[in-house]
């Protein structure tokens, strides 16, 4: 009994210790002795989503716009362009239009031109009524280029949203 117990203690706590170490160290840099957070991006820049549309009209099992929007949100975010009520100034708009979209699977990825998954977007960029670019993204993933990415159609979106937003960045 007791080498049962030891035997379970030898490969179960060296499992627990690996579970639980965390592999990095977070959004805080170390700077000398005093932990700083990580510096807050501010751009002179401020656009806000005003709405986007399903061009395809189709109807997928993933909420296409929600993702679009959501993306682009993320990645105005993340360079401190995205707009706040609380905001002076007139904001710059963005419209989206998923053009195209594939959800695509990994296992037909396996064999190539099955199982793609391709996003295509249209993003309008406005100011006060006044249309600035159209701004067009399409992202892919097939067969040798991601073949074994579970999820794709979150990545595509992702990906796409990036572009669109560093697009907009050259357009001001």
């Amino acid at each position: 009994m007791h080498r049962k117990i030891r035997l379970l203690a030898l490969v179960f706590i060296p499992l627990f210790i690996l579970a639980c170490h965390r592999g990095g160290k977070g959004d805080i840099h170390v700077a000398g002795d005093v932990n700083t957070p990580k510096p807050v991006i501010v751009s002179p820049y401020k656009v806000k989503v005003a709405d986007v549309f399903n061009d395809t009209h189709q109807v997928f099992d993933v909420d296409i716009i929600g993702l679009l929007w959501n993306g682009i949100d993320d990645s105005l975010t993340k360079r401190g362009m995205l707009w706040a009520p609380n905001v002076e100034g007139e904001p710059y708009s963005m419209v989206g239009h998923v053009v195209n979209f594939q959800k695509g699977g990994m296992a037909e990825r396996f064999l190539p031109r099955l199982g793609d998954t391709v996003l295509e977007v249209r993003v309008e960029l406005s100011q006060g009524g006044r249309q600035i670019a159209t701004i067009e993204s399409k992202r892919k993933i097939t067969f040798g280029k991601g073949t074994t990415t579970r999820n794709a159609w979150k990545k595509v979106f992702e990906e796409v949203s990036e572009d669109v937003v560093q697009q907009a960045v050259k357009k001001f």
